[in-house]
């Protein structure tokens, strides 16, 4: 045979071989052409099924180094495209805990086909971490995606800033949630969610300068940002800098003087000021522009409460609740003008409503338990101020309530035991801090009634009158001697120790004080003056009638 015939049949050999190579090695490119056509008009969940299927099936029977690369990323893209198609249809099926399970197992095995088939498909990790968060699900398995995507992200900032405030949702730490938001800005100074999520967990969190910080740079980047805006300013005014806030909105009413929100905002900080008439104009001038503006309505009608203008903010209240039926100020508005105007039934009514909720509002507790008070049903207080109590034993106006309450049902070594524990509290609170009227008024108010229990208790054995008489002394100078019934107080104090004529030289002044403030209790002033000339102490029971009037039946829960 010839040196040329040994050549042609030795390349017939290699070209043979080479193509049973070939053969072998895409055995499954009939599946993977199948599965690339499918693809193109898949529309529904069983669509994508196929195609990762037929994907599957491809790779398994063989595929070349390009085909095998083709068919994972073909793979990969269905299985995310269906896992994204299966999540959409979690609320639906929220209220079923069975479904939802078979859903999310569904989910997160689409999305694991996915990430085994392309590691580095960021948006898969993202999906994953979000499907941890159902039910069954592991945040500590979604915060490690989240940390997987961030670093696939590092050269698409923009997508990596969104991601960090994705991981800042699963993060179960604050601060590591600041960290991350700042993390998000810093990848992309222009992500607006970035900087508004940070600044309203500053304000959550109390960090109000950090949080005008932020919303300022956030104005000057638009200075059409309401959220902004109104973080600035509601920040400023929890600091209690009323005048930055007033001149931030002021610039902003020069600059758009039609716009209603800037004068109600404005009008509020002069409340907080306590410039009423100043902000009345503000509030009159908003609702000028826009009268069904219904929280201009509800501060307008708090400044009439405020201004002992019963009826009109009455008025302003109905309306906005009119306009508003949800509005959580305006209901506590309302109930605080039932209060005054002594229809305590509706007061009660509504407080009821705004615990319920929220039952972890603790100034809605209490003032549900001081309506419960004030109209005689004070068990119903007693039961409320427990639970209080519970959750904060160091919570001294619950205990000084309670102590209020008990005394009222002839509870009086119980009623002692309240005012005791909250005496202590407060003076431990009040050490080394500057004194108040308010917080001396507090303080007074609280040594009144443990003072007048101590002095008045019918039973003999509960009596202190030298202390008695030292808590009366320091009730009157918190309140500089200018308390009726607190120097009434004094004055039982002095007849329980018998001593008799400084018993009447402080109840004379006790009504010449309550004579000029016109006090509604003037006529048992002077019954216990009468008492005390007659070298007579007082005794007082306190043990109140239950009203056992049926209450309204309970509204529905508002939206808060």
């Amino acid at each position: 045979m010839s040196l040329r015939t040994n050549l042609f049949l030795m390349a017939l050999c290699l070209i043979l071989t080479s193509n049973v190579v070939w053969a072998v090695e895409n055995e499954g490119q009939d599946k993977l052409d199948e599965a690339t056509s499918v693809k193109l008009g898949a529309e529904s969940p069983a669509d994508l099924a196929k195609v990762i299927e037929l994907c599957e099936e491809a790779i398994d029977l063989g595929l070349d180094e390009g085909n095998l690369k083709l068919a994972k990323q073909v793979l990969a893209a269905s299985a995310l495209q269906r896992a994204q198609m299966l999540v959409q249809q979690v609320p639906r099926v929220a209220g079923n805990p069975n479904a939802l399970r078979q859903l999310r197992r569904q989910t997160m095995a689409d999305l694991n086909k996915a990430i085994d088939s392309n590691p580095k498909l960021a948006e898969a990790h993202i999906l994953r971490a979000r499907v941890e968060t159902l039910p069954g699900g592991s945040r500590e398995n979604a915060l490690k995606d989240m940390d997987r995507a961030i670093e696939l992200l590092e050269d698409k900032p923009v997508d990596q800033s969104k991601a960090y405030i994705l991981r800042a949702g699963l993060q179960p730490d604050n601060e590591d949630k600041l960290e991350d938001f700042a993390k998000a800005i810093k990848a992309d100074t222009t992500n607006v969610a970035a900087w508004q999520a940070r600044v309203a967990l500053q304000m959550a969190m109390g960090k109000l300068q950090e949080a005008v910080e932020d919303a300022e740079k956030l104005l000057e980047q638009d200075e059409t940002n309401m959220f902004a805006l109104e973080a600035a300013v509601e920040s400023l005014m929890r600091l209690e800098k009323y005048d930055e806030a007033i001149k931030l909105l002021s610039g902003r009413i020069e600059q758009d003087p039609e716009n209603g929100l800037f004068y109600r905002a404005r009008g509020q900080a002069y409340m907080y000021k306590d410039e009423l008439e100043t902000a009345m104009t503000d509030l009159n001038k908003a609702l000028e522009l826009n009268s069904r503006d219904h929280q201009a309505l509800v501060l307008r009608g708090q400044l009439h409460y405020d201004m002992d203008e019963t009826e009109k903010s009455n008025r302003d209240i109905t309306d906005a609740l009119l306009i508003e039926p949800d509005s959580v100020q305006g209901v506590l508005m309302r109930a605080l003008v039932a209060g005054r105007q002594g229809r305590f039934a509706d007061a009660i009514a509504d407080m009821e409503m705004l615990v319920r909720a929220d039952p972890s509002n603790v100034g809605w507790v209490m003032q549900l338990a001081t309506y419960y008070q004030m109209d005689d049903r004070p068990r119903l207080a007693v039961s409320l101020l427990d639970e209080l109590i519970r959750e904060d034993q160091e919570n001294w106006r619950a205990l000084r309530l309670r102590g209020d309450a008990k005394l009222a049902v002839g509870q009086h070594r119980d009623a002692i035991d309240d005012y005791d524990q909250a005496v202590e509290i407060l003076e431990q609170d009040r050490e080394g801090i500057e004194p108040n009227v308010e917080s001396d008024l507090d303080y007074g108010g609280l040594l009144n009634n443990l003072s007048w229990v101590l002095s008045t208790s019918p039973q003999d054995e509960l009596r202190d009158g030298e202390r008695a008489v030292e808590l009366g002394l320091k009730a009157c100078e918190a309140t500089e001697y200018k308390a009726a019934h607190i120097l009434s107080t004094l004055a039982a104090g002095y007849a329980e120790i018998g001593d008799f004529e400084n018993a009447r030289k402080w109840s004379s002044k006790a009504i010449e004080v309550g004579s000029a403030e016109e006090s509604d209790q003037l006529e048992q002033l002077k019954e216990e003056l009468e008492s005390y000339k007659q070298d007579k102490p007082w005794r007082e029971e306190q043990n109140i009638r239950e009203n056992d009037k049926p209450l309204s039946a309970a509204s529905e829960t508002i939206e808060t």
